[in-house]
């Protein structure tokens, strides 16, 4: 029994370290990433403690021996300051919000007493348990009394996580409905982490009971809990859509949308009548070189025939914009264009085509330039045509 649980438990804990290092590499631009990577790892963590445990590997990482107690305190908090900020990208984080850390530190003096045992006495605890699978259940956890701290902290989960749904819906009916469809994958993505957080423990919380009762493990909770947190991982993964507000969720205000015209890069009044910038603007625009997704501020040098610094400041000079923001206009410029076959091709083929070499540069490329993200601002083109 222990054998079967240990393998699914470090299957879902090493597909949730590679979905870890994947919202590392592919969104440390966006600070609310962090957040997330946060609540993922608890969750790795536990898994793969809970690995540890049944595999009998613990007894050679003796370090790990109780400090799963300390991750389902910390994970809700972080979950919450993740929804929060996704929700309303512009609030910081109060100094009164930190107070919700009390629980984590009082978890953490709690448990002291068994993190701080030698190697001998961990071990024995943990023979026992091989022989009574409800004997860690029947101690104290350090300084807590049997049979509290797992089932308080899963409770206490279970709790903020139904208090976090309560947030994205009263935001939701608060902002109305232009808000829920221009943020609808988002606000999709935000609410199935909190409903697999109240799955996830509510399981866990039936594991407890069955091993506390009747002093068995229930196999199909740990196969409930896994098979839903690599849904999760490969959900996120697949879905374009929830990646287009990974640096919160839009905030329509009253203006109106950039028209095409006034999306494309111009050269300043005050250089209009200068042949240079004439010649390098034509050229820029009639070679489409923008297209390729390895044109940098290097290539586009090389091509002039001048050093990189100079270019940038050229740029600067006619257009009053960065590289990076002029290249990107051009590219988001020329997606647009090709708006009337979008029916043919899936989106990311225009994306592509365009330049952009990922999704989340592109997305987050277009709410910087437009405002709104891709499939709300073409809605809205689509029905002004």
């Amino acid at each position: 029994m222990f054998q079967f649980i240990s393998y699914l438990s470090f299957l879902t804990s090493g597909l949730g370290i590679f979905f870890t290092l994947y919202l590392v590499f592919r969104y440390y631009r966006f600070s609310q990433i962090f957040w997330l990577v946060s609540v993922i790892f608890a969750f790795v963590y536990i898994e793969f403690y809970t690995y540890a445990l049944t595999s009998r590997h613990i007894l050679n990482m003796l370090f790990l021996f109780r400090s799963a107690n300390l991750l389902p305190a910390i994970l809700p908090i972080h979950l919450l300051f993740y929804v929060k900020g996704m929700l309303n990208p512009d609030q910081r984080i109060k100094p009164l919000h930190y107070l919700h850390y009390l629980f984590p530190l009082v978890v953490l003096i709690g448990i002291m007493p068994d993190l701080l045992l030698s190697d001998q006495e961990k071990t024995s605890i943990l023979e026992n348990f091989y022989l009574h699978p409800d004997y860690l259940l029947m101690r104290p956890v350090g300084f807590f009394p049997p049979a509290f701290l797992q089932p308080s902290s899963m409770l206490i989960v279970i709790a903020y996580a139904c208090y976090i749904l309560y947030l994205i819906f009263s935001t939701e009916k608060k902002r109305g409905e232009k808000f829920s469809y221009v943020n609808k994958h988002t606000l999709l993505w935000l609410k199935l982490i909190a409903f697999f957080v109240i799955i996830y423990f509510g399981m866990e919380f039936v594991e407890y009971r069955i091993l506390h009762d009747l002093h068995i493990y229930a196999t199909i909770s740990q196969w409930v809990k896994c098979i839903l947190g690599i849904s999760l991982f490969s959900f996120f993964i697949t879905s374009a859509q929830v990646q287009e507000n990974m640096d919160g969720c839009i905030l329509v205000k009253n203006k109106s949308l950039p028209s095409l015209d006034e999306l494309f890069p111009k050269l300043l009044i005050a250089v209009q009548a200068q042949p240079h910038a004439v010649t390098f603007d034509s050229k820029l625009k009639e070679s489409k070189a923008f297209l390729s997704a390895d044109y940098d501020l290097s290539v586009m040098a090389k091509s002039w025939d001048i050093p990189p610094s100079k270019l940038s400041k050229h740029i600067k000079q006619y257009y009053g914009i960065s590289f990076v923001e002029l290249i990107n206009r051009l590219r988001i410029h020329y997606f647009l264009q090709q708006r009337a076959s979008f029916n043919q091709y899936t989106l990311e083929t225009y994306m592509y085509q365009s330049g952009f070499t990922n999704r989340s540069t592109f997305y987050a490329a277009f709410k910087k330039y437009v405002g709104v993200n891709p499939s709300y601002y073409l809605k809205e083109m689509n029905e002004a045509s």
